[in-house]
């Protein structure tokens, strides 16, 4: 795990774009930002639509700033809540793409992360998702793939990691841009296969601390508020 210096200064941990949402769902990148907001310094926004009830909703997040950042972000998440939006992605080190930001390209992906679910896994490459397919998808497109699941399966194209630590409480929506958000804040601060198993494992291990209380009682946002205390304590 990445440690601040005790020299650094605002915005040297990390400084995290997030483009996405849209009229039709507001929530998904509310949700990304929840997560993102305690592991970066300074966390930007981008709507992928211009709607007053968007920015609104943002708003409410005292942590982001809603704007392009004039400096290039370390990170930028891509498609959460863009429904059929499509605004250009910015310039930035590294990209992660995740829900409709999926179907930007797949020209898009080298170097970069992607974070889809089995069925868009199966869209976006005509293949099950399996663990080997995951791997060549990786290796073919020279990116780092979250594949999402009971199983959840990261690999760079050469390793393949494997994560059954959740349940089925996260199947709720919303997870998955908690998720997506996690990884893309981490990713500032981390190598990107290091930050997308952090990553998985952050949001599995809350998802269980939330279910020894809860039950399956709990939603995404409960998930995301967990988050700090999991990914410090835990040390993963």
């Amino acid at each position: 795990m990445h440690i601040p210096s005790p020299d650094s200064h605002k915005g040297d941990n990390g400084v995290l774009l997030v483009v996405g949402g849209s009229k039709r769902y507001h929530g998904a990148p509310l949700l990304s930002l929840l997560a993102a907001r305690r592991f970066v310094d300074l966390l930007y926004f981008v709507p992928g639509e211009r709607d007053p009830y968007l920015i609104s909703a943002i708003k409410r997040i005292p942590e982001v700033i809603v704007d392009a950042p004039k400096r290039i972000p370390d990170c930028v998440l891509y498609g959460p809540g863009l429904h059929e939006a499509r605004p250009s992605i910015p310039k930035a080190p590294l990209k992660v793409f995740d829900g409709d930001g999926l179907y930007v390209g797949k020209e898009e992906f080298e170097g970069n992360v992607i974070t889809p679910n089995e069925r868009e896994f199966t869209r976006l490459f005509n293949l099950p998702p399996s663990k080997e397919n995951v791997r060549a998808m990786a290796k073919k497109y020279k990116c780092v793939i979250v594949k999402k699941g009971k199983e959840d399966v990261v690999s760079d194209g050469e390793k393949v990691l494997v994560n059954r630590e959740h349940n089925a409480g996260l199947t709720k929506g919303g997870t998955g841009d908690v998720l997506a958000g996690l990884i893309a804040a981490l990713c500032c601060t981390h190598p990107p296969l290091t930050a997308c198993w952090i990553g998985v494992k952050g949001v599995g291990i809350a998802s269980n601390l939330l279910k020894s209380v809860y039950g399956f009682n709990y939603c995404a946002s409960d998930v995301a508020e967990k988050l700090g205390e999991v990914v410090w304590k835990l040390k993963i």
